[in-house]
């Protein structure tokens, strides 16, 4: 970003103030020499991270960017996605940068709705931790569990299988997020198929729908809330961060895997949206959000599990679940036939 050349002095003190910082051991990063600009900048950010696991952060990069003003609106990921494609169609005003998952963030690409950006961060993540031209890049990962109520089923009669899932004995006791509307539910469940195969897989699922009949949400959040309170002894396609905060509250809420599944991990990311008037500003927030000090208070303040590599934070999945095999999900061909594969499940009994 461009700025008015200023004295040799004031070029000076921004120097000093730079190596104070790196001396001290911090890792915020001071990108201009020159003084910030009088004009404020109001930067508006679409995010489906909780408001209030973001105010630590927001806080921290308005200390660092006192002339950037962070309006951020929770959506969940589809409402982000349809409001940004919806004011661009328009010609109306919009977000500067999308903060949702790497499901939309595809067709959000695909649409050309965002401005490629190689963060001055991504050099300090594996290459799948980001879209290969700079489109988009991951900041907090997202695993994907199957959750129990602890009071009402033992660690000895949790089903081991996804077979044992299909039991009848299990019928009205599941909650599950919806597998007909190409959302998380139905892009989770399409992942599978080339982990389990494609017969055990349809075989499974046609099973799972007609002998067990789980209850179907569209809110991802309130399937752990439903183990949690005891309505539902199980749960299928469950947020690991929300397993997590019920049991920082100590609610009776576990989790597992059942035989043969990874953790299926969706990496949530940042992408600067086409046509922003704050392209600088909105630059400073990606790489700011990528960076290491913010990636560690993101992992120490909040249920959220940061996507930085190596990473010792409390909520890093190499701290929750250290065993598991972590995959990401969903490809960019799940995103593409997830829509098209509700009414297949619908027509499974679902």
């Amino acid at each position: 970003m461009r700025r008015k050349a200023v004295g040799t002095s004031a070029k000076v003190a921004a120097i000093v103030v730079a190596i104070v910082v790196i001396a001290a051991g911090g890792y915020y990063y001071f990108y201009y020499l020159a003084a910030p600009p009088t004009q404020q900048v109001t930067l508006k950010v679409y995010g489906s991270a909780d408001t209030q696991d973001m105010q630590t952060v927001l806080k921290d990069f308005q200390g660092n960017y006192s002339y950037i003003t962070v309006n951020y609106q929770e959506f969940t990921p589809p409402t982000a996605f349809a409001k940004i494609t919806a004011e661009l169609a328009a010609h109306n005003e919009t977000a500067d940068v999308a903060f949702i998952t790497n499901s939309l963030m595809n067709p959000l690409k695909s649409a050309g709705d965002l401005i490629s950006y190689n963060s001055t961060q991504s050099a300090n993540y594996p290459p799948n931790y980001h879209e290969g031209k700079g489109y988009f890049a991951t900041a907090i990962l997202l695993p994907v569990v199957f959750s129990y109520n602890t009071q009402l089923v033992t660690s000895a009669n949790l089903p081991k299988t996804l077979n044992d899932l299909t039991n009848s004995s299990w019928r009205g006791k599941v909650i599950m997020h919806d597998v007909t509307i190409g959302s998380t539910g139905t892009q989770y469940m399409l992942s599978l198929v080339p982990i389990v195969g494609n017969a055990t897989f349809t075989a499974w699922a046609k099973a799972l729908a007609t002998n067990v009949k789980p209850t179907l949400t569209t809110d991802t959040t309130a399937i752990a809330n439903g183990v949690a309170s005891g309505q539902y002894s199980i749960g299928i396609v469950t947020y690991l961060h929300d397993v997590v905060r019920l049991q920082s509250q100590g609610a009776p809420i576990g989790w597992f895997l059942p035989q043969e599944v990874p953790l299926l991990t969706a990496p949530a990311s940042v992408g600067i949206v086409k046509g922003t008037p704050h392209l600088a500003a909105a630059q400073l927030f990606e790489d700011f959000i990528l960076s290491k000090n913010t990636q560690q208070v993101i992992g120490d303040t909040a249920v959220r599990f940061v996507a930085y590599p190596g990473l010792t934070a409390k909520y890093s999945i190499s701290a929750v679940a250290p065993n598991e095999m972590v995959v990401f999900f969903p490809t960019a061909q799940v995103s593409a036939q997830a829509r098209a594969w509700g009414p297949i499940f619908r027509s499974w009994g679902f």
